[in-house]
């Protein structure tokens, strides 16, 4: 009987809850109503749609005060002198010598740094790497004035920029980040 008293209380407690104020399906249920209940009545407000004889009384109207509204504006003329200035006024461009492309008289051509590195064989490694993508590479020794030897590894020169720029696509793709540098031109000795 014990567990009986107890289970009561506890069955009492949710009833009351569940039917103790309005749950959100009510508040959502009534909103929903009321909003069909004022779109019907906004619908009753609307004036009525007019006969066919009416309708044609309204368009003779209409092209009555159009017509006489055209008047009105043939009357009454904008004060715009532009129109009568414009066919008078001619523009005459200045004198402008053409542009014509010359010859390449670029004094400088365009090489590529791929790296510089310490040891010659890091070097050759990349010199090889590149030789792979169809380039022709090779591997300069520059000593510093602090005593220190660095091997950079270099592909062209290249005499225009559409070269230099393919052969920087193809070491981008192998995921090297060239330096270009433009260095003047190699004078051909004859002698």
């Amino acid at each position: 009987m014990a567990r009986k008293a107890k289970a009561q209380p506890a069955r009492r407690k949710v009833a009351r809850a569940q039917h103790g104020g309005l749950s959100l399906k009510w508040i959502l249920s009534l909103a929903a109503v009321g909003g069909f209940i004022g779109f019907i009545a906004y619908l009753n407000s609307l004036p009525a749609p007019k006969s066919a004889g009416q309708a044609d009384n309204i368009e003779e109207q209409s092209n009555k005060d159009a017509t006489a509204a055209t008047n009105k504006a043939s009357e009454k003329k904008p004060g715009f002198r532009f129109y009568d200035m414009l066919p008078d006024s001619e523009v005459v461009p200045p004198k402008v010598d053409e542009y014509t492309p010359g010859p390449d008289q670029t004094d400088f051509d365009y090489l590529v740094q791929t790296g510089s590195f310490r040891t010659e064989k890091d070097a050759e490694r990349q010199r090889a790497q590149i030789a792979f993508q169809g380039l022709r590479a090779y591997v300069s020794q520059i000593d510093l004035d602090s005593g220190s030897t660095w091997y950079r590894v270099n592909v062209g020169p290249f005499a225009s920029r559409s070269q230099m720029n393919s052969a920087v696509d193809k070491l981008v793709s192998i995921n090297i980040e060239p330096l270009v540098r433009k260095v003047p031109k190699e004078t051909s000795k004859d002698g």
